[in-house]
């Protein structure tokens, strides 16, 4: 007689129910680590086991950044906030490298590519934004 298929099947091994968020674990007993290469071919597999090593696992330390809180105090109690910002107390955009002469010779660069955002800009595919800005790249003195 053949065995019969389907129905509930009972674990042999049940898994302990996971807890919720951060006290949450793996139940299905897989151990999280370095994996080796099935059928890895000479030397991949140590280079493999390298590069695993190296980067951090799901859940550890260093794979979590320590992020501020909104209502943390501030970390730089003598910059104003207005730092890095076009006006206001504080270096402005050069603070951050993106200047005034930047931004030009930026332009300068794109301008190369003039004739084709043209092109793009007069065809039907175009969008609002994309003729905005062949416009405002016309009209920025170098």
């Amino acid at each position: 007689m053949a065995k019969r298929q389907g129905g509930y099947r009972a674990p042999s091994k049940p898994a302990p129910v996971s807890g919720p968020g951060r006290m949450s674990k793996r139940t299905d007993g897989t151990p999280q680590g370095s994996k080796p290469i099935p059928d890895a071919a000479y030397g991949e597999q140590k280079d493999f086991m390298g590069i695993q090593k190296g980067a951090p696992m799901a859940g550890s330390a260093k794979a979590m950044p320590k992020i501020t809180p909104l209502d943390a105090p501030t970390q730089r109690p003598e910059e104003p906030v207005t730092a890095g910002a076009p006006s206001g107390p504080g270096g402005g955009l050069e603070q951050l490298g993106v200047g005034q002469k930047s931004m030009l010779e930026d332009f300068a660069a794109l301008r190369a590519y003039l004739p084709l955002m043209q092109m793009y800009a007069d065809s039907e595919a175009s969008s609002g934004t994309m003729r905005a800005f062949v416009r405002y790249l016309k009209g920025v003195s170098a």
